[in-house]
């Protein structure tokens, strides 16, 4: 019963509520040393990890006030964007900063149980308001090609104001009432298991496994048929080629990395993975909601300059819809 039904005795609220304590019954750490977490130190992938996060970080902060001082802010695109520029921005510190502190020292959970919880619950909720937001973003993309769909009526004017509020609710909600993920770095990554002697069945977070197979699902078929909206919408002429290329090529990679990092981290949970395979994980979560991500924020931003350049306005890939929706047509 305790892997079905959340306990709510190992989560972050329950910990804040009892002053910073954990649940001694769940992470209490062995009073024998030897029957600790081991302290592995990871020099050279912690400072890949902490080097990539840096430089990631430097190139999404740019992007991010790009985003909040552009005039397309008005669009539910942008507005969705903003949410998950947020989100990445958190999962950077985790996934890429902290990960690399803590590998390239060696820091097992029982040295610092407080900080490794508090940063587990932080890329919890960071990893799966990225995705409930980038499935959001990619609806929104798929109605900006294809404005024949009667559900992009529900995210203009003030309705999108709930879907982002609801973004933010999934995500601190998952970060706060939901198992925090733990820091191991034998493995350079994130379980919910401390590794402290319990029986692993007391940390298995399902809202996150259900979480990661149903992004899973939507990842493909929504990025899917987003790319085939693109496809379907070149005419031949280079700009909307162009902007087709971009469309797959973004689509396709994001698919690639973001449903690797969900069906392995999903997987982990239940079957013991090999180190090699862990270590893919933490590479394809780390690269699907930053280098990737930054990747896309920053081409939006080129694209924004070159048509603003040319008409004298700024306009993005995402509410170019009216040509696009033409050529479907046509």
């Amino acid at each position: 019963m305790d892997k079905i039904i959340p306990d709510f005795n190992l989560t972050l609220t329950n910990m804040i509520l009892n002053g910073f304590e954990l649940d001694p019954n769940y992470y209490g750490c062995p009073a024998n040393v030897s029957e600790r977490p081991p302290s592995v130190r990871r020099p050279y992938w912690g400072i890949w990890f902490f080097t990539s996060g840096v430089v990631m970080l430097l190139l999404y902060i740019p992007c991010f006030f790009a985003i909040v001082f552009s005039p397309l802010l008005k669009t539910p695109a942008y507005k969705t964007m903003l949410v998950l520029a947020i989100y990445d921005i958190s999962s950077i510190f985790i996934h890429s900063i902290s990960t690399g502190i803590l590998g390239f020292y060696g820091i097992p959970f029982c040295d610092y149980p407080r900080i490794i919880a508090c940063l587990g619950g932080v890329a919890l909720g960071s990893w799966m308001g990225c995705c409930i937001a980038s499935m959001a973003l990619a609806v929104i993309r798929i109605c900006d090609l294809s404005m024949q769909m009667n559900i992009k009526k529900y995210f203009d004017g003030a309705r999108i104001y709930i879907f982002l509020g609801a973004f933010f609710v999934y995500g601190v909600g998952a970060g706060l009432l939901t198992k925090p993920v733990i820091f191991t770095p034998t493995y350079m990554s994130w379980f919910f298991d401390p590794m402290v002697g319990k029986n692993p069945e007391f940390y298995v977070n399902l809202p996150h496994t259900y979480n990661n197979i149903l992004m899973a699902i939507c990842t493909l078929a929504f990025y899917g048929f987003l790319s085939y909206l693109g496809f379907k919408a070149g005419d031949g002429s280079t700009s909307n080629n162009s902007n087709t290329r971009k469309i797959l090529l973004q689509s396709f990679f994001f698919c690639i990395f973001h449903t690797i990092a969900s069906v392995l981290y999903a997987y982990m949970q239940f079957i013991a993975a090999p180190p090699y395979l862990i270590l893919v994980s933490q590479i394809a979560w780390q690269t699907s909601s930053g280098m990737f991500r930054v990747y896309c924020v920053f081409d939006t931003q080129q694209n924004n300059q070159e048509v603003g350049d040319e008409n004298g306005l700024s306009e993005s890939v995402f509410v170019r819809a009216e040509s696009f929706n033409n050529n479907i047509n046509e």
